[in-house]
């Protein structure tokens, strides 16, 4: 991709170790399951804005994590919007998120992603239902974020 693409998320490659570090969070999600990220500004994605009216400029950069023969691999892609994005799970981070994301790629990366959500700094849009992901495998992955969608009782 070019660096209008890549710019916002770095070097492709540190992402890359830190998901083959986490690849136990991985292991049980099915091939081709995916996980995007976008920033808010880039994508004009922000709070208490309705979806519908977003206009995205060109070459919206989204960061792709998907699994492809059994392990999660990390691609920047072209974002083209919430109606044709082709993921399971979007995580939209503003501006510090971006950046408190790739100065935490070199240690525990899920640990901040996960702090930035309980801070707000990040917005999560699901595409599929409770059923679909919990047999798509993203119930591990899912909890590492504090997201634990299944609940008590299962």
């Amino acid at each position: 991709m070019n660096d209008v693409i890549e710019q916002g998320f770095g070097d492709i490659a540190a992402w890359q170790k830190m998901l083959d570090r986490n690849r136990e969070l991985f292991v049980d999600m099915e091939q081709g399951s995916r996980i995007g990220f976008v920033s808010r500004e880039a994508s004009g994605i922000l709070p208490g804005k309705h979806l519908e009216g977003v206009k995205l400029t060109p070459d919206v950069p989204l960061l792709a994590w998907e699994i492809d023969k059994g392990a999660m691999s990390a691609r920047i892609e072209r974002f083209t919007g919430m109606a044709t994005t082709r993921v399971d799970v979007l995580l939209v981070a503003d501006e510090e998120a971006m950046a408190g994301m790739q100065a935490a790629l070199d240690g525990d990366a899920l640990a901040t992603i996960k702090r930035l959500v309980r801070r707000g700094r990040m917005m999560f849009f699901v595409f599929k239902n409770k059923a679909q992901l919990q047999d798509a495998g993203y119930e591990d992955f899912l909890e590492s974020l504090g997201l634990a969608f299944l609940g008590a009782c299962r």
